[in-house]
């Protein structure tokens, strides 16, 4: 009789976590962006994996496939463009280095 008794306070256990699993499945995938990269730093963190690199993956893992293609497609263009950026930045800094040039010249006078 008290095996039996322990069996079924067992199953109830057992039931209890499984149904408090499927709810946190449940939220984690209808949470959106910000739960999923918590819910993932936290699962890196308990892992001993980088918490950053975990949220980073959890957040993308929430997207749609839209909004993934949308973030290669950025990340991509980003990349193209970065040696134009970095062409007109240095040329900013020539303008101002000879717009320097010529005031402390004036001033000189």
């Amino acid at each position: 009789m008290l095996a039996t008794l322990l069996d079924r306070a067992v199953g109830i256990a057992l039931d209890k976590v499984e149904r408090l699993a499927r709810s946190l499945d449940d939220i984690a995938a209808r949470g959106g962006v910000g739960l999923n990269a918590l819910l993932g730093g936290l699962r890196s963190t308990l892992e001993g994996r980088n918490p950053l690199w975990g949220a980073v993956t959890g957040a993308v893992s929430a997207l749609s496939t839209g909004a993934k293609i949308a973030l290669v497609a950025a990340l991509v263009l980003a990349l193209l463009l970065l040696p134009v950026t970095v062409v007109l930045l240095l040329l900013a800094l020539i303008v101002v280095a000879v717009v320097a040039a010529v005031r402390s010249g004036r001033a000189g006078r």
